[in-house]
């Protein structure tokens, strides 16, 4: 019968006893086959702190031998034991008790630890890896979201520059743009890069180095823009730029750029249009002048459904008129430039300013949005001075003698276009104005606010002229306008037109 396995040497870890003194009076085989040495050298005298690398051997005598006198043990600590091979990571638990001679003797139990070291390398490395790339998909999604903000391509640079700087860390970066005369310098941040090469990495997406300057293509869908260059930050203990997230980041910004030039592209041609819909410079006497002003009330357009006009009847009668239409935004532009487009056909020769109005209400029933628009109409003979005029429910002209105070003219009122009365034909009025004296027309947006009533705000309107009458036309008219749509108060499209008779013919 086979004798069992002696527990003290069959086990998996090394054990020992150390004598008060610290030497070593007992070892198991598995201890000894880790050291490496001799039976008789370690269990001849040996200290067990001369089987420790060299910083084991001070944390024990500093800190683990006191412990074993204070507690009586202590519980895994990490050491190195120094073998043949090299270091050996061990984990080392440690008891002292009475012997049978009255003295403390310690047993020691020493666990290998190479393979807990490669696991805590990997995990730290793993929880590294899993926070950089934490970094990197917050850094992609701040750009990407401060480039899906940008609008029109200096909003994009100022986001893509803005971005680079920031969360991806560059020192510097500039925005280089393709025209046709090859890549132009657009924006920057910090000193601006070198021109990058366009070849020959003309289609190549990757972020590449030129000397200390990261450069990164902005492709779009079927276009190379231009260049990101940035610069690393110099500052101890920067991260490095990551190569991947620049292009990643350099991909979208391609992107936006489409999306950025396509809104600007869009954003001409509906100028364009919109100001085909305006009235052209009034035409050219020495017997009047004409100054107008335009403020839209929708930002994103330069015309709305306010207008003026200013045109020649025949070769001594001038015509101005200045309507609103209902409603904001391009449907109302679009109506108005149809309706001012009807004026002018509607007037002629023989024909009265009441008829005119008579002509646009047939007129507006057949255009979108054109019903209740409001108009004032103004036929002036250049030669004697004297004005028709008509108003659908528009706001009154005021008249500005030369050497009086400007008053309102209430003459020739009726219903918007559209809203007459069967029976009740149109009306118009008639004022004389002499050399000097000046009519103002305008719409409703210079006066009309929610927190005062229109009385006010045409008594307010009288006051300001009244101030600031005695300037040029053109200076008149930009006072007037600051005065009256100071602190952005004016929430509606406003329309101004000024007329002053010079002299007979």
């Amino acid at each position: 019968m086979n004798a069992p396995p002696d527990p003290w040497d069959g086990a998996p870890c090394g054990l020992v006893r150390l004598r008060p003194d610290g030497t070593v009076s007992a070892a198991n085989k598995t201890f000894l086959s880790w050291v490496g040495r001799p039976v008789a050298e370690v269990l001849g005298g040996a200290r067990f702190t001369e089987l420790l690398s060299v910083g084991g051997r001070i944390f024990w005598e500093t800190h683990l031998s006191p412990l074993l006198l204070v507690d009586g043990r202590f519980d895994e600590v990490a050491l190195e034991l120094r073998t043949p091979h090299g270091r050996l990571p061990v984990l080392v638990a440690a008891t002292a008790r009475p012997d049978g001679a009255g003295q403390d003797e310690v047993l020691v139990a020493v666990s290998g630890a190479r393979e807990r070291s490669r696991y805590e390398r990997d995990l730290l490395a793993a929880r590294r890896a899993a926070e950089t790339s934490t970094a990197r998909t917050a850094a992609l999604l701040a750009a990407t979201s401060a480039l899906s903000l940008g609008v029109g391509v200096d909003g994009v640079g100022a986001a893509l520059l803005e971005a680079s700087t920031g969360r991806l860390g560059a020192a510097a970066a500039s925005l280089w743009l393709t025209d046709p005369d090859g890549l132009v310098l657009r924006s920057h941040l910090g000193p601006a890069s070198p021109r990058p090469r366009l070849r020959p990495a003309r289609k190549g997406r990757s972020t590449r180095s030129e000397g200390e300057w990261f450069v990164a293509p902005l492709h779009g869908q079927t276009r190379l823009h231009g260049f990101l260059s940035l610069l690393p930050s110099p500052a101890p203990g920067a991260e490095p730029l990551d190569p991947e997230i620049v292009t990643a980041v350099a991909e979208q910004a391609g992107l936006a750029l489409d999306r950025a030039l396509l809104y600007e592209q869009s954003t001409s041609i509906a100028h364009q249009l919109q100001g085909s819909l305006l009235a052209g410079e009034p035409p050219s006497d020495p017997r009047f002048d004409v100054t107008t002003a335009y403020h839209p009330g929708v930002d994103s357009l330069e015309v709305g459904g306010d207008w003026f006009d200013a045109f020649r009847v025949d070769e001594d009668t001038l015509a101005l008129v200045v309507g609103d239409v209902v409603g904001r935004g391009l449907g109302a532009a679009i109506a108005m430039g149809q309706l001012r487009s009807a004026v002018r056909a509607v007037a002629g020769p023989g024909t009265s300013p009441a008829e005119v109005l008579t002509r646009l209400d047939r007129f507006v029933e057949q255009v979108d949005g054109a019903v209740s628009a409001t108009l004032a109409y103004v036929e002036l003979d250049l030669g004697t001075g004297r004005a028709r005029y008509a108003c659908a429910g528009h706001m009154p002209p005021l008249l500005l003698p030369v050497d009086g105070p400007g008053r309102l003219v209430w003459g020739g009122r009726s219903t918007p276009l559209g809203l007459g009365h069967p029976g009740r034909g149109r009306v118009e009025d008639t004022l004389e104005l002499a050399t000097g004296d000046r009519l103002l027309l305008f719409t409703d947006g210079l006066v009309e606010r929610r927190d005062r009533s229109l009385r006010t705000g045409l008594a307010t309107l009288t006051a300001h002229l009244d101030e600031v009458g005695g300037l040029p036309p053109a200076d008149l008219v930009a006072a007037l306008t600051a005065r009256l749509l100071e602190g952005g108060e004016g929430h509606d499209d406003v329309c101004v037109l000024l007329l002053r008779r010079l002299g007979g013919g």
